[in-house]
């Protein structure tokens, strides 16, 4: 958007966003850094609603990552437990 050389009245227009949706898990991150630069460089919040969603877990209790390789296929939860399971 090249804010503010270009596109002030777009930014001004949709700033601060009407929200931010993100895991729990970026709280400290994402949210935090936001939060920051946001009050730093225009003295508001850099959005006016935090919808924060949950984490799924694994059969240990713990947070399912491709990273650490133990998250689950939906298509084969689905085919094993159906759909009302899911929901």
């Amino acid at each position: 958007w090249h804010y503010p050389f270009e596109n002030k009245e777009e930014f001004e227009r949709r700033f601060p966003a009407d929200y931010i949706s993100e895991a729990v898990d970026q709280t400290r991150g994402w949210f935090y850094t936001l939060s920051a630069l946001s009050t730093i460089l225009f003295d508001k919040p850099a959005f006016k609603n935090c919808i924060v969603l949950g984490l799924v877990c694994d059969k240990d209790g713990k947070k399912m990552s491709k990273h650490v390789g133990n998250v689950v296929a939906p298509a084969d939860v689905l085919t094993k437990q159906g759909a009302d399971a899911v929901r």
